[in-house]
């Protein structure tokens, strides 16, 4: 969605990204992996939320979470807790 703020993010510009993030993702899974950890996978969340409303209401940059996404990050912390 282009306009009001959004930022559209081309697949070449994801692709880099992706390519940047899931050696991270792995490196983190370890971690937790490794130390017993509690391991909120907020990448796999995020895209879960956004197949189903689209990614700007979640993550308006495709980085940082709006208010929406600060939401649903907490929500899924508490139950991976709870």
């Amino acid at each position: 969605m282009a306009g009001a703020g959004y930022a559209h993010i081309d697949e070449a510009v994801r692709k880099e990204w992706r390519a940047d993030l899931d050696p991270k993702i792995q490196v983190v899974r370890e971690l937790a992996r490794t130390y017993g950890a509690h391991l909120l996978a907020a990448d796999g969340t995020f895209a879960e939320l956004t197949a189903a409303s689209g990614p700007e209401h979640w993550a308006a940059d495709g980085v940082h979470p709006t208010p929406a996404g600060h939401a649903a990050l907490a929500e899924a912390w508490l139950r991976l807790v709870a």
